[in-house]
C-alpha cells in the first residue's frame, strides 16, 4: 500500500455540531432530577416511553455509545443531560454520551428519541465493543491489509445480513463495469462480479482481521500523565478511517484509552522521543501507524454506511518507519 489514510476526525459521526463536545465548560444549569414521582415535562427523560422502546427492542442485545447532541453550547431547549439512569439501564459514557443496551445501533438510536422525549437530535449510536472476543491467537502477521472502500462494504452488508447491492457497488468498485454503457455487457460482466463479491465478503466474515495503515502524529511529552499523545487518530468511536477509493464506506475504530498514547518504559526513552519530536521542526512528529482491528458492528447515520472494529494492537513508527511503540 504506497499510501497512508488519514483519520476523519470531526466527521458525519459529530457533523451535526456537537457543541457540548466542543466545549469543555460543563453547562452552569443543574442536571435534572431523575425522580419519577412527577410526570416528565416535554423537554425531561421520560422513563416511561425509554422503558416501552427497550422492552418493544426483541433479541440479544449488547452496548451501543449514542451522542446527545445539542442545538448550542448551552443546551437550550432541552432538559435532558448524560447521566447514569439505572432506571433505564443507561450510563452516562462522555458531557455528551450515553450507553444503552439494544440489538443494533438503529435500535439504540430509536430507544435514546424515546427515552429523551424527542428533545433534542440523537447521533450516531456505536457499539462499544467492551465484550466483543477477539481470538488472541492469531498473529499480527496475518492481518489482512485494509486497501479498498470495497473491502468495508462487503463487510457493512455482511455484518448486516443485508442483501448486496451488486449494481451499486461494481459501478464504485469494477472498472470494467464503470467503463461501459452497453447493457448486455453489464449483464456479463455480472455473473461474475457477483461471483468474486460473494466469495470475497464471506472470507472477510470468516476472518474479520484486518490491518490499517494510517497516518497521525506524536504531541510532545505530558509529564502529568507521563505519556505522549497519539494526535490525529481517535479511537473513541467518534471518528472514521476512509479509503482513498471510496467516500461511502469506513472504518470506526473503538478502543481503549490506551491506545491513544505512547509510554515510555524509562525517563531516558522519554527525553530521546521528546528530543526527536523537537528536532522534527514541528510542534508534533509525523507517524506511520498500524491500527489492527477486528470488524465487529455497523453503524448507519444519514448518508454513513461503515464498520465499526473493535482495536487490538496499534503499532507506532515514524515517518522512516522506525520503530517507536507497539501497544496491546
Amino acid at each position: 500500500m504506497k499510501h497512508r489514510i488519514s483519520i476523519c476526525a470531526a466527521g458525519a459521526l459529530v457533523a451535526f455540531a456537537l457543541l457540548a463536545g466542543c466545549s469543555k465548560k460543563t453547562p452552569d444549569a443543574t442536571a435534572p432530577s431523575t425522580d419519577s414521582s412527577r410526570p416528565p415535562g416535554p423537554t425531561d427523560w421520560n422513563p416511561s416511553a425509554g422503558k416501552a422502546a427497550i422492552a418493544a427492542d426483541n433479541g440479544p442485545k449488547s452496548a451501543y455509545v449514542c451522542a446527545l447532541i445539542y442545538p448550542d453550547a448551552l443546551h437550550r431547549g432541552t432538559n435532558v443531560r448524560a447521566v447514569d439512569r439505572p432506571d433505564l439501564g443507561m450510563k452516562q459514557v462522555s458531557i455528551n454520551e450515553e450507553s444503552v443496551e439494544a440489538t443494533s445501533a438503529d435500535k439504540a438510536r430509536a430507544v435514546m428519541l424515546e427515552a429523551t422525549n424527542h428533545s433534542l437530535q440523537i447521533g450516531p449510536c456505536t457499539a462499544s465493543l467492551a465484550n466483543a472476543q477477539v481470538d488472541a491467537s492469531i498473529p499480527l502477521s496475518s492481518y489482512v491489509v485494509m486497501q479498498s472502500g470495497l473491502q468495508i462494504g462487503l463487510l457493512y452488508y455482511g455484518l448486516q445480513k443485508a442483501t448486496l447491492p451488486l449494481d451499486d457497488l461494481a459501478r464504485s468498485f469494477d472498472a470494467d463495469y464503470q467503463s461501459t454503457s452497453d447493457s448486455f455487457k453489464k449483464q456479463d460482466l455480472m455473473k461474475g462480479i457477483q461471483a468474486k463479491y460473494e466469495a470475497q465478503q464471506q472470507k472477510e466474515l470468516a476472518f474479520p482481521y484486518f490491518v490499517i495503515k494510517a497516518s497521525a502524529s506524536l504531541g510532545h511529552y505530558d509529564a502529568q500523565s507521563k505519556s505522549f499523545p497519539i494526535l490525529s487518530l481517535g479511537m473513541d468511536g467518534n471518528s472514521r478511517l476512509a479509503m482513498s477509493d471510496s467516500p461511502e464506506f469506513d472504518i470506526v475504530p473503538r478502543g481503549d484509552r490506551r491506545f491513544e498514547s505512547v509510554v515510555p518504559a524509562s525517563e531516558a526513552e522519554a527525553r530521546a522521543l521528546e528530543a526527536k519530536i523537537s528536532a522534527s521542526g514541528n510542534n508534533a512528529l509525523p507517524l506511520n501507524v498500524d491500527v489492527y482491528v477486528k470488524a465487529a458492528d455497523t453503524l448507519s447515520y444519514a448518508a454513513r454506511r461503515d464498520v465499526v472494529a473493535k482495536v487490538v494492537a496499534v503499532h507506532v513508527a515514524d515517518q522512516n518507519d522506525s520503530p517507536i511503540a507497539d501497544i496491546r
